[in-house]
């Protein structure tokens, strides 16, 4: 391996443990935040490849090889497929399947307001000191505003619910945030 490539994986490496470290949950070691990562993308690869789920509104968090998928799908059948990838991919030890089936199928103007509606709740969320948006995921549809992901505390979940509560167009949150285990 050259000197820069080595050093480049010295450094991604390095970045991957700062990162898990100040704002992730605790890991026994680096290469468990590296596997965990990895499965998320390898997860996500695999609900894009499959027909029936790359048009979901499906978020993916992993911790210690356990996959949790949540959002939106427009049917319980494509949820359970989400599923059915997600436990195919190496490294998946357990799926916890909390997504939540869409009250209808797509339709242009309410997936457009619904964009709108997740970029609104994700800027307020950036702009409040009470928040911390790297770890809050954010999905809408039909105006009911899913946060997922880890937080440190329950007045962070509390705050984050609130605070996606009052954006214009959400009708209702639906706030899934866990603390970060260790907490």
């Amino acid at each position: 391996m050259s000197m820069k490539a080595g050093m480049a994986v010295a450094a991604v490496l390095a970045a991957a443990t700062l990162a898990s470290c100040a704002t992730g949950p605790t890991y026994e070691s680096n290469a468990e935040a590296v596997d965990d990562a990895t499965i998320t993308a390898n997860v996500k690869a695999a609900l894009l490849q499959d027909p029936d789920t790359r048009a979901s509104n499906i978020a993916v968090n992993t911790i210690h090889g356990r996959v949790d998928l949540t959002g939106f799908v427009n049917s319980r059948e494509v949820g359970d497929e989400a599923a059915h990838d997600a436990r195919r991919v190496a490294g998946v030890r357990t799926v916890n399947n909390e997504l939540q089936v869409n009250g209808g199928g797509p339709v242009l103007g309410r997936a457009t307001d619904d964009r709108t509606i997740t970029e609104d709740v994700r800027s307020a969320l950036a702009s409040n000191p009470d928040t911390e948006t790297s770890r809050i995921q954010v999905s809408t549809a039909d105006g009911i505003v899913q946060l997922a992901g880890f937080v440190d505390s329950e007045e962070q979940r509390d705050a984050a619910g609130s605070i996606a509560s009052r954006v214009q167009g959400v009708r209702h949150v639906d706030n899934d945030l866990r603390l970060n285990p260790g907490r």
